[in-house]
């Protein structure tokens, strides 16, 4: 009988140990687990931090871009205001070559009413 409970309780150390080395295992897969969850919480962390910086440049840019399109329709304003007086700068040069050579075109007209 001795030697029945010294079997009995030599495989109930090996069981123990074999319990103890599950435990161990599954201790580690915990640490590895949250290991894991600690750094994908860090990254979550990050990429919400980087998403928030990213509204706020596309904010900012969204707000440069609306001023640049009011400084383009200003320069435009501006650029068809001196293209038409530009125009009329033009138009008022020919009128005056025009009133000259009808004036021109009188005087010679009168000259030759007048010639004897």
């Amino acid at each position: 009988m001795d030697e029945k409970i010294k079997d009995i309780i030599e495989t109930l150390k090996k069981e123990i140990t074999s319990l103890k080395n599950i435990i161990d295992s599954k201790e580690a897969q915990i640490t590895a687990y949250q290991s894991t969850q600690t750094a994908l919480y860090t990254d979550v962390k990050r990429l919400r931090s980087v998403s928030e910086e990213h509204q706020k440049l596309n904010g900012r840019l969204r707000l440069e871009i609306n001023e640049l399109n009011g400084s383009w329709k200003k320069y435009n304003e501006t650029r068809n205001k001196l293209k038409k007086k530009e125009a009329d700068k033009l138009m008022i040069e020919k009128i005056k070559k025009y009133e000259d050579k009808i004036r021109r075109l009188k005087n010679d007209a009168k000259d030759l009413l007048n010639y004897p």
